[in-house]
């Protein structure tokens, strides 16, 4: 519990968090299984969270060979389930602390807000004050705010 406010364990809750874990996901073979008993699933999960039972279970490895090697580790459905419930409340207290420019993972942030931000800054000053920041200095200054530069939202 942060505050006054602990984070909501309901049945309602979880299938919301099942609704946002799985948009966007392709289907595997493990999607399908904990998807044909999603309700009885989802019902033991919240058991378990509701009486202190709950264990976070193990993770499947792999490695990918993209541009570089790299070991993927993912945790079971069940477990990205209970990430995303996690996510959502600390989400709501989080958010309205980080600084304006902060894009990742964020709501009506992300990548294209980024690069759009970025190019407005770029416009801002000449190429010869923009390549020596590129170069010298990766940030446009100390600036730390929540609120955004005039012009460029």
């Amino acid at each position: 519990m942060i505050g006054n406010e602990s984070i909501d364990l309901s049945l309602k809750n979880i299938w919301k968090s099942w609704s946002e874990f799985r948009k966007g996901k392709r289907t595997s073979i493990e999607l399908h299984a904990f998807q044909y008993d999603l309700e009885k699933n989802l019902r033991e999960l919240h058991k378990d969270l509701n009486e202190g039972q709950y264990h976070h279970g193990g993770y499947r490895k792999f490695t990918v060979c993209d541009n570089k090697k790299r070991e993927i580790s993912v945790a079971q459905i069940r477990d990205r389930v209970v990430h995303r419930l996690i996510y959502d409340y600390l989400e709501k207290i989080y958010d309205k602390t980080f600084i304006y420019d902060a894009w990742s993972c964020r709501k009506g942030k992300g990548l294209l807000g980024a690069i759009e931000r970025t190019a407005c800054f770029l416009k801002r000053y000449d190429t010869h004050t923009h390549t020596h920041t590129h170069t010298a200095k990766p940030f446009f200054g100390p600036r730390f705010s929540r609120e955004p530069l005039p012009g460029c939202t």
